[in-house]
């Protein structure tokens, strides 16, 4: 699944020395996440290393996390402090990662991914 492929490739780029990187997310549809070799989503979002976002959300736990989101609005929502996103437009995938916040949480992409780094929204 093209899906799974790019969660696992963006998740392992995010934490490339990480043996297994905990995921927490409000859209359980990506449970697949578990099916992706080093990933083990998570119940608990305080314990998890990232957080993939559907929807909004006023919870604490967001600040001081790496936020990654699922929709395009969410991002510019988020734009202060998600890292990207991976949306769905027009049937196509899309996948936005922010400069400034890749700098925040001192996250550098390999070159594959570099292509998706924006100044800004």
């Amino acid at each position: 699944d093209i899906e799974e492929e790019i969660y696992g490739d963006i998740i392992h780029a995010i934490f490339p020395n990480r043996q297994t990187v905990y995921v927490w997310s409000d859209d359980k549809t990506i449970s697949f996440l578990d099916n992706i070799g080093g990933i083990k989503m998570l119940n608990n979002a305080n314990n998890a290393d990232i957080l993939i976002l559907n929807n909004t959300s006023k919870n604490a736990f967001l600040v001081g996390k790496i936020v990654f989101v699922r929709k395009y609005y969410l991002l510019k929502k988020y734009k202060d402090f998600a890292v990207g996103g991976f949306y769905w437009q027009k049937g196509r995938p899309n996948i936005m990662f922010l400069k400034q916040n890749l700098k925040k949480f001192d996250i550098r992409l390999p070159g594959n991914l570099k292509n998706f780094v924006e100044d800004e929204l």
